[in-house]
Protein backbone atom coordinates (compact mmCIF):
# COMPACT_ATOMS: atom_id res chain seq x y z
CA UNK A 1 0.00 0.00 0.00
CA UNK A 2 1.56 3.24 -1.04
CA UNK A 3 2.04 6.50 1.41
CA UNK A 4 -1.14 8.03 -0.54
CA UNK A 5 -3.18 5.58 -0.53
CA UNK A 6 -2.53 4.87 3.01
CA UNK A 7 -3.54 8.52 3.79
CA UNK A 8 -6.60 8.60 2.06
CA UNK A 9 -8.24 5.06 3.70
CA UNK A 10 -7.13 6.65 7.05
CA UNK A 11 -9.79 7.31 9.53
CA UNK A 12 -10.96 10.84 9.83
CA UNK A 13 -10.18 11.91 13.35
CA UNK A 14 -10.37 15.75 12.82
CA UNK A 15 -11.99 17.84 10.12
CA UNK A 16 -12.59 21.51 9.50
CA UNK A 17 -15.52 22.98 8.56
CA UNK A 18 -15.35 26.68 8.03
CA UNK A 19 -13.34 28.10 10.51
CA UNK A 20 -13.62 25.37 13.41
CA UNK A 21 -12.39 22.07 13.48
CA UNK A 22 -14.14 18.96 14.67
CA UNK A 23 -13.22 16.16 16.47
CA UNK A 24 -14.27 12.51 15.42
CA UNK A 25 -13.67 9.98 18.42
CA UNK A 26 -16.05 7.29 18.39
CA UNK A 27 -18.55 5.93 16.25
CA UNK A 28 -20.36 4.42 19.36
CA UNK A 29 -23.53 5.86 20.62
CA UNK A 30 -25.79 5.20 23.77
CA UNK A 31 -28.87 5.85 21.28
CA UNK A 32 -30.39 4.91 18.40
CA UNK A 33 -32.63 8.49 17.16
CA UNK A 34 -34.73 8.03 14.64
CA UNK A 35 -33.70 11.01 12.82
CA UNK A 36 -29.90 10.03 12.69
CA UNK A 37 -28.34 9.25 9.17
CA UNK A 38 -26.28 6.82 10.54
CA UNK A 39 -29.44 4.63 11.77
CA UNK A 40 -32.18 5.38 9.28
CA UNK A 41 -29.79 5.71 6.42
CA UNK A 42 -25.80 3.49 7.72
CA UNK A 43 -24.98 7.36 6.21
CA UNK A 44 -21.61 8.16 8.32
CA UNK A 45 -21.17 11.57 5.80
CA UNK A 46 -20.80 15.61 7.10
CA UNK A 47 -19.46 17.78 4.49
CA UNK A 48 -18.05 15.38 2.67
CA UNK A 49 -15.90 13.43 5.41
CA UNK A 50 -16.74 9.55 6.21
CA UNK A 51 -16.48 9.44 9.90
CA UNK A 52 -17.42 6.09 9.68
CA UNK A 53 -14.49 4.84 12.74
CA UNK A 54 -13.71 0.67 12.00
CA UNK A 55 -12.23 1.21 16.30
CA UNK A 56 -11.55 3.68 18.65
CA UNK A 57 -8.42 5.60 18.22
CA UNK A 58 -6.75 6.64 21.48
CA UNK A 59 -5.52 10.44 22.71
CA UNK A 60 -2.23 10.28 21.02
CA UNK A 61 -3.73 9.56 17.52
CA UNK A 62 -6.59 11.92 17.88
CA UNK A 63 -3.80 14.50 19.03
CA UNK A 64 -1.81 13.75 15.62
CA UNK A 65 -4.61 14.78 13.76
CA UNK A 66 -5.58 17.63 15.45
CA UNK A 67 -1.69 19.06 14.55
CA UNK A 68 -1.90 18.18 11.14
CA UNK A 69 -5.22 20.24 10.68
CA UNK A 70 -3.98 22.94 12.15
CA UNK A 71 -5.50 24.86 15.32
CA UNK A 72 -4.23 28.58 14.43
CA UNK A 73 -7.24 30.72 13.51
CA UNK A 74 -9.89 28.18 14.68
CA UNK A 75 -13.42 29.89 16.13
CA UNK A 76 -13.30 26.59 18.50
CA UNK A 77 -12.57 23.07 18.91
CA UNK A 78 -15.72 20.74 18.72
CA UNK A 79 -16.00 17.03 20.15
CA UNK A 80 -18.74 15.54 17.24
CA UNK A 81 -19.00 13.39 15.01
CA UNK A 82 -21.55 9.98 14.69
CA UNK A 83 -20.87 9.07 18.03
CA UNK A 84 -20.99 10.29 21.77
CA UNK A 85 -17.94 11.87 22.53
CA UNK A 86 -18.34 11.06 26.29
CA UNK A 87 -18.33 6.84 26.12
CA UNK A 88 -14.48 8.26 25.21
CA UNK A 89 -14.61 10.49 28.35
CA UNK A 90 -11.14 9.92 29.45
CA UNK A 91 -9.68 10.38 25.96
CA UNK A 92 -12.43 13.97 25.96
CA UNK A 93 -10.45 14.60 29.29
CA UNK A 94 -6.90 14.33 28.00
CA UNK A 95 -7.44 15.99 24.62
CA UNK A 96 -9.19 18.96 26.07
CA UNK A 97 -6.47 19.27 28.86
CA UNK A 98 -3.59 19.42 25.97
CA UNK A 99 -6.06 21.91 23.98
CA UNK A 100 -6.24 24.45 26.60
CA UNK A 101 -2.60 23.93 27.05
CA UNK A 102 -2.06 24.81 23.27
CA UNK A 103 -4.35 28.36 23.97
CA UNK A 104 -7.17 27.03 21.67
CA UNK A 105 -9.93 29.60 21.82
CA UNK A 106 -13.20 27.95 22.73
CA UNK A 107 -13.21 23.76 23.56
CA UNK A 108 -17.02 22.75 23.07
CA UNK A 109 -18.79 19.15 23.26
CA UNK A 110 -21.88 17.88 21.92
CA UNK A 111 -23.36 15.22 23.82
CA UNK A 112 -26.46 13.15 24.75
CA UNK A 113 -26.82 14.32 28.18
CA UNK A 114 -26.11 10.57 29.19
CA UNK A 115 -22.60 10.49 30.77
CA UNK A 116 -23.70 10.78 34.28
CA UNK A 117 -26.24 7.80 34.20
CA UNK A 118 -23.62 5.85 32.30
CA UNK A 119 -20.82 6.77 34.57
CA UNK A 120 -22.33 6.69 37.31
CA UNK A 121 -21.19 10.16 38.74
CA UNK A 122 -21.13 13.66 37.72
CA UNK A 123 -18.78 14.31 35.10
CA UNK A 124 -19.59 18.13 34.61
CA UNK A 125 -17.28 19.38 36.61
CA UNK A 126 -14.34 16.97 35.38
CA UNK A 127 -15.06 18.62 31.27
CA UNK A 128 -15.04 22.12 33.28
CA UNK A 129 -12.31 21.43 34.89
CA UNK A 130 -10.30 20.15 31.47
CA UNK A 131 -10.91 23.41 29.43
CA UNK A 132 -14.60 22.18 28.34
CA UNK A 133 -16.14 26.22 28.20
CA UNK A 134 -19.40 24.67 26.05
CA UNK A 135 -21.61 21.83 25.84
CA UNK A 136 -24.53 21.53 23.43
CA UNK A 137 -26.88 18.62 24.93
CA UNK A 138 -29.15 17.16 23.12
CA UNK A 139 -32.31 17.51 24.95
CA UNK A 140 -34.67 16.33 21.68
CA UNK A 141 -38.47 16.11 22.99
CA UNK A 142 -40.76 18.00 25.62
CA UNK A 143 -41.51 14.89 27.66
CA UNK A 144 -40.08 11.74 28.57
CA UNK A 145 -42.33 9.11 26.79
CA UNK A 146 -41.62 11.02 23.32
CA UNK A 147 -38.11 11.19 24.14
CA UNK A 148 -37.57 7.20 24.83
CA UNK A 149 -39.90 7.40 21.23
CA UNK A 150 -37.61 9.14 19.26
CA UNK A 151 -34.37 8.59 20.99
CA UNK A 152 -34.53 4.93 22.12
CA UNK A 153 -31.91 3.34 24.08
CA UNK A 154 -31.69 0.75 27.15
CA UNK A 155 -32.81 3.41 29.53
CA UNK A 156 -36.10 4.08 28.45
CA UNK A 157 -37.31 6.84 29.74
CA UNK A 158 -35.05 7.18 32.48
CA UNK A 159 -33.28 8.90 30.17
CA UNK A 160 -34.80 11.78 29.59
CA UNK A 161 -34.78 12.83 33.40
CA UNK A 162 -31.02 11.75 33.18
CA UNK A 163 -30.20 14.09 30.49
CA UNK A 164 -31.96 17.17 32.27
CA UNK A 165 -30.20 16.45 34.83
CA UNK A 166 -27.18 16.49 33.61
CA UNK A 167 -28.13 19.77 31.71
CA UNK A 168 -29.27 21.22 35.09
CA UNK A 169 -25.68 20.14 36.58
CA UNK A 170 -23.49 21.36 33.67
CA UNK A 171 -25.03 24.79 33.97
CA UNK A 172 -23.60 25.78 37.39
CA UNK A 173 -20.21 24.97 36.03
CA UNK A 174 -19.46 24.68 32.22
CA UNK A 175 -19.79 28.59 31.34
CA UNK A 176 -22.01 27.97 27.70
CA UNK A 177 -24.89 25.09 28.26
CA UNK A 178 -27.08 24.82 25.05
CA UNK A 179 -30.00 22.08 25.32
CA UNK A 180 -30.77 21.30 20.95
CA UNK A 181 -34.02 19.81 19.76
CA UNK A 182 -34.16 18.40 16.12
CA UNK A 183 -37.56 20.04 13.79
CA UNK A 184 -39.17 16.66 14.22
CA UNK A 185 -42.82 16.37 12.65
CA UNK A 186 -45.13 16.51 16.25
CA UNK A 187 -42.22 17.81 17.84
CA UNK A 188 -43.34 21.14 19.63
CA UNK A 189 -40.37 23.61 19.35
CA UNK A 190 -42.46 25.71 22.78
CA UNK A 191 -42.51 22.95 24.31
CA UNK A 192 -39.02 21.96 24.49
CA UNK A 193 -37.91 25.71 24.43
CA UNK A 194 -39.58 26.22 27.78
CA UNK A 195 -37.97 22.91 29.24
CA UNK A 196 -34.69 23.82 27.88
CA UNK A 197 -35.02 27.75 29.75
CA UNK A 198 -36.54 26.24 33.30
CA UNK A 199 -33.20 24.27 33.26
CA UNK A 200 -31.34 27.22 32.93
CA UNK A 201 -29.77 26.74 29.27
CA UNK A 202 -30.15 28.33 26.25
CA UNK A 203 -32.27 26.55 23.39
CA UNK A 204 -31.62 25.75 19.53
CA UNK A 205 -34.31 24.78 17.59
CA UNK A 206 -32.56 21.88 14.58
CA UNK A 207 -33.32 22.17 11.27
CA UNK A 208 -35.30 18.51 10.72
CA UNK A 209 -33.08 15.99 8.27
CA UNK A 210 -30.16 17.90 8.03
CA UNK A 211 -26.46 17.49 9.13
CA UNK A 212 -23.31 19.56 9.11
CA UNK A 213 -23.00 23.24 9.47
CA UNK A 214 -25.97 25.03 10.12
CA UNK A 215 -26.25 29.20 9.53
CA UNK A 216 -27.22 31.46 11.98
CA UNK A 217 -28.98 34.69 11.83
CA UNK A 218 -25.72 35.94 12.64
CA UNK A 219 -23.98 34.58 10.03
CA UNK A 220 -21.88 32.13 11.80
CA UNK A 221 -22.42 28.17 12.00
CA UNK A 222 -22.18 25.26 14.43
CA UNK A 223 -22.03 21.41 13.57
CA UNK A 224 -25.80 20.15 14.69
Amino acid sequence: MTTETSHRNAPVLAYPLGDALYLNVTSACTLACTFCPKIRDDDFTVGGFDLRLARNPDADEVWRAIGEAGLEGRSEVCFTGFGEPTRRLEVVLEIARRLRAAGARRIRVDTDGLANLREGRDVAPELAAAGVGALSVSLNAPDAATYARICPSRYGEAAYEAVKGFIRAAVGVVPDVAASAVGMPGISETACRAVAESLGARFRWRPYDRVGRIPSSAGSARVG
